[in-house]
């Protein structure tokens, strides 16, 4: 699977403006639900180092605001998005999830929301989502089962399912997390549609 991201980071940049009504139609009203269930899996505590990786506007920032969570960093290819995203109340950065910057063992909780779907390799973008996790940290990964590209557009979806066909990466993202993590779990959402794996980083 493969979008060049300059490709992913153009096409958020135009529809920052838009995104949160955007994303919030196409879930039929549940997106902040479907986001509180992986917030839920993350149980970040206040006194917590949480990093929001691919965290576009800040959709998850007030949620984890009122979890108590101070210590909030976000990133993303979108400049557009991250300014937003600046302010609801998180550290940002403009980021590739495959290159994060971010020392080893940085953060106590990492979330990922609709990212791996989105990213050019997503095994790389999960390694480098374990490399900032500390030992004993959580880390929550959720993402949907649509064709992979879909919220990109007609043209990055098809031109990869003619290539791929229709990729649901869902085992192979928990196989690999259950490779680095321990106690994975995996929870479907919205006639199962959506998906949140969630799992610990041994100590």
């Amino acid at each position: 699977m493969s979008f060049p991201w300059p490709l992913v980071r153009r096409i958020y940049d135009r529809r920052a403006p838009c995104y949160d009504a955007m994303v919030q139609t196409l879930a039929l009203g549940r997106d902040r639900s479907y986001r509180g269930k992986a917030l839920e899996a993350l149980a970040a505590r206040a006194g917590d180092r949480v990093l929001d990786v691919g965290c576009g506007t800040g959709r998850n920032f007030p949620m984890l605001g009122k979890a108590g969570v101070t210590a909030l960093h976000g990133c993303d290819l979108s400049a557009r998005s991250l300014s937003r995203a600046a302010k609801r109340g998180a550290s940002v950065a403009q980021a590739d999830a495959e290159r994060l910057p971010y020392r080893d063992a940085s953060f106590d909780r990492v979330l990922s929301t609709y990212v791996l779907t989105s990213v050019a390799d997503w095994r790389r973008a999960l390694e480098e989502l374990c490399r900032v996790l500390r030992p004993g940290g959580r880390l929550v990964v959720s993402d949907d089962r649509l064709p992979p590209g879909w919220f990109l557009g007609p043209g990055p979806m098809l031109r990869l399912m003619r290539r791929e066909g229709w990729v649901d990466l869902h085992r192979e993202v928990k196989a690999a997390m259950e490779q680095r993590l321990r106690g994975v779990e995996l929870r479907f959402l919205h006639l199962r549609m959506i998906y949140v794996i969630s799992g610990e980083k041994a100590a």
